[in-house]
């Protein structure tokens, strides 16, 4: 299965675009803004002004919205009645941007969108389809064009169809639905981290088609690349887990939090060179590390290492490429392991100890969840080894994490949080402020 969105403003060509891929790719079609617009024409049709939340709200359960497929084509009831093209007028797309601006209109449609994409392959347009709707999308597109241009596209559709409207108005109209859809609070018209930008003012139809296609293509057969890497890493899993957890004496608790599948940032503190083994000893997911390239010249060692998820970078003095690389794994969906404090710290209270503000840019610039892990050793008598006890914490959200714009102040305000949180599932002290240090914890 695989779902993509495809986001961008009016008049870039996002539905027509997004009809022909689901075409050709034997998909089915879901053109969100359409709901929306229903939405808007009953509000014109009965008189209540789109820009009234409370008068829009209390008409919510006045009519009936039904999303048909007949034929592959998409048809919109309201009422009963096929809205057609009647959705398609200056009036209604202003309205549209109005009643799309209202929280519990998007939690109205919200249900029925994500249920669609659940069960679906699917291409999906709109305005939040990337960042609210199906955020874990596999493609994301954020198709734009320059103002004038897609002026100028409206203008010409409008006129096919019989409407007296001037270029001069539409693009006034154009100019003033961007600049609401782009500054409302709720859910605006912004690129998502992981969408690939893309301006069609010089490319045509056919042309923005193709590249569209072309992204499908590389995703599905990065997706097949995965699942072969999943089939081979949850083999070695199979036999290694239990022996990782008999070796080690590891007691696992709160597996129940971790996510069953997704991109997503699995964050601990770090006590041994064996604490990702012993990690992905409780995951029944494969869960992806970064180790050193020339790890993987050490014989039969390197082969284990690429079975259980580990990726070779080359430090050479310069945490770029290893920062990029998490980044990349988490938006394809992997599971990532990252430890901020850098280095090991064997019989460390992690109150105690330094911790680095590489998890929070990696967390903001994959836009995924954080899962808190605290790695306790513990007394065991019978053992030639301490008993190693695992802890996964309840997954922190990345709108938890008070991202606004970015920064170091952002990423070392969330490192700091997400590490808060290990060290409460530990136990240990609460994580003093003097050791944050002067301007935070480096």
């Amino acid at each position: 299965m695989i779902r993509i969105a495809i986001d961008g403003p009016g008049g870039a060509g996002k539905s027509t675009v997004a009809k022909e891929v689901a075409k050709r790719l034997g998909i089915i079609y879901v053109d969100t803004g359409a709901l929306y617009r229903t939405i808007g024409l009953w509000m014109l049709r009965h008189g209540v002004d789109p820009k009234n939340s409370d008068g829009v709200v209390s008409s919510l359960g006045h009519f009936t919205l039904e999303l048909r497929y007949i034929d592959g084509r998409q048809v919109i009831l309201l009422d009963g009645e096929d809205v057609g093209d009647s959705i398609r007028t200056p009036e209604v797309s202003m309205a549209a941007s109005a009643v799309s601006a209202i929280p519990e209109v998007r939690a109205y449609l919200l249900d029925m969108q994500r249920g669609i994409a659940k069960e679906n392959s699917l291409i999906m347009d709109g305005r939040d389809i990337g960042t609210v709707i199906i955020p874990d999308a596999e493609v994301k597109i954020f198709l734009t064009a320059k103002p004038e241009v897609r002026a100028n596209r409206r203008y010409l559709e409008l006129q096919s169809r019989g409407s007296d409207t001037t270029y001069e108005a539409v693009l006034a109209e154009m100019n003033e639905r961007d600049k609401n859809d782009a500054e409302r609070a709720i859910a605006p018209c912004v690129k998502a981290d992981d969408a690939f930008l893309l301006d069609n003012s010089d490319i045509d139809f056919d042309g923005t088609v193709d590249i569209i296609i072309k992204r499908v293509r590389k995703c599905e057969e990065s997706l097949e690349e995965q699942r072969k890497k999943h089939t081979a890493y949850m083999k070695t899993h199979r036999w290694m887990a239990p022996l990782v957890r008999w070796m080690f004496h590891v007691k696992i608790r709160g597996a129940e939090n971790i996510p069953a599948s997704g991109g997503v940032i699995v964050c601990a503190n770090h006590v041994a060179i064996r604490d990702v083994f012993v990690i992905a000893s409780g995951m029944n997911r494969p869960l992806n590390y970064l180790a050193k390239k020339e790890l993987f010249k050490v014989p039969f060692i390197g082969g284990l290492m690429k079975k259980c998820g580990a990726v070779s970078i080359d430090r050479g003095g310069n945490d770029v490429a290893a920062l990029k690389t998490a980044i990349e794994l988490a938006r394809e969906g992997c599971a990532v392991a990252l430890f901020p404090q850098g280095h090991r710290n064997p019989g460390v209270n992690p109150v105690d100890t330094v911790i680095h503000n590489g998890t929070g840019l990696i967390a903001y610039r994959s836009g995924k969840d954080v899962l808190p892990v605290c790695i306790k050793l513990k007394k065991f008598k019978y053992a030639p080894f301490r008993r190693v006890e695992v802890i996964f914490g309840k997954v922190i959200k990345h709108s938890e994490l008070g991202f606004t714009n970015g920064g170091n102040e952002e990423y070392r305000s969330a490192t700091e949080k997400i590490f808060d949180e290990i060290v409460r599932l530990g136990g240990y002290d609460k994580l003093p402020s003097e050791k944050y240090g002067e301007g935070g914890r480096q």
